[in-house]
């Protein structure tokens, strides 16, 4: 009896440690997690910025200040999916511009002229797709350095796929926008942040999924197809 009540009080003191170290750890932990999401390089000159789609009104004027800072003399829109139901309000003659046209007219807002901006109106539906629009872009082009605006925490995600999809014939300048509210140390206490952060280490999970199938199986062989995440 006073064996099976040691096990108990050890155990409970066990677990207690854990909770504890859990307790204490926990934010540290956290933190680090959301500032793996974050990949950042010095800004520096360019052949061109390049604003990933999505989120135009945060991505955009960070874009045209990189521009009228000198430090890229082109700014390269890239296109995404119509949202759900703009098609129909198409067919009922009820025009709404898309993100590309939006973003155009936030660069022209913003005075960067139209000779100074390059667009892909292909529609990408997920970063994977993006890189190779871009890819197949950029090879009639003489880009050898590329500054890559997005936003935080889609910035780690994006460097491995364009570092993998461009090779290292092109030099990557990683730039999250600073005005992004994204707060790598207190994420998991904001909703959005949670909810973005939760997505990309989906999106990531994903990647490293088909990475090792790659690794091991090889290139050739047919494995399910990742998430569509942007």
């Amino acid at each position: 009896m006073i064996r099976l009540l040691w096990r108990i009080v050890r155990t409970l003191l066990v677990l207690l440690v854990l909770v504890g170290g859990l307790y204490v750890a926990g934010p540290y932990l956290l933190a680090s997690a959301g500032h793996y999401l974050i990949t950042r390089d010095g800004l520096a000159k360019s052949d061109m910025v390049l604003v990933l789609s999505g989120q135009p009104f945060l991505r955009v004027p960070e874009a045209a200040r990189i521009y009228h800072e000198g430090l890229a003399p082109q700014v390269l829109l890239t296109n995404e999916p119509r949202p759900p139901g703009q098609e129909d309000l198409f067919r009922l003659g009820i025009r709404y511009p898309d993100s590309l046209e939006i973003s155009l007219q936030l660069l022209e807002s913003l005075r960067v002229p139209r000779a100074a901006i390059a667009t892909i109106p292909e529609r990408a539906v997920s970063t994977q797709a993006e890189m190779e629009i871009v890819s197949r872009f950029l090879a009639a082009r003489r880009v050898r350095t590329l500054t890559i605006v997005t936003s935080k925490a889609h910035s780690t995600r994006a460097h491995k796929i364009f570092a993998t999809g461009l090779g290292a014939q092109i030099r990557l300048l990683m730039h999250p926008v600073p005005a992004d509210p994204f707060d790598p140390d207190r994420w998991w206490k904001d909703r959005a942040s949670f909810k973005q952060a939760l997505a990309e280490y989906q999106a990531l999970a994903d990647m490293w999924r088909v990475g090792a199938w790659h690794a091991i199986v090889g290139e050739t062989t047919a494995i399910p197809p990742p998430l569509t995440v942007r």
